[in-house]
């Protein structure tokens, strides 16, 4: 298991025009859009999790441009 914070997740796979807020990364994280845990109050994305995942989340972003 890979954590990492939201926005390095979002530095790695989201260009810089492109990336989601802060706000909606710990939405997309509580709502359970992309895998992760809250550890002392901070949401952390579990990389390896989310890249088994097939990369839902990103299809689903080209999807609506």
């Amino acid at each position: 298991m890979l954590l990492m914070t939201p926005q390095q997740w979002a530095a790695k796979y989201f260009d810089q025009g492109s990336r989601p807020s802060e706000i909606t990364l710990r939405r997309w994280l509580s709502d359970g859009k992309i895998p992760g845990r809250k550890v002392g109050g901070s949401w952390f994305v579990d990389e390896h999790a989310w890249l088994a995942d097939g990369d839902e989340l990103v299809l689903r972003v080209l999807e609506d441009t």
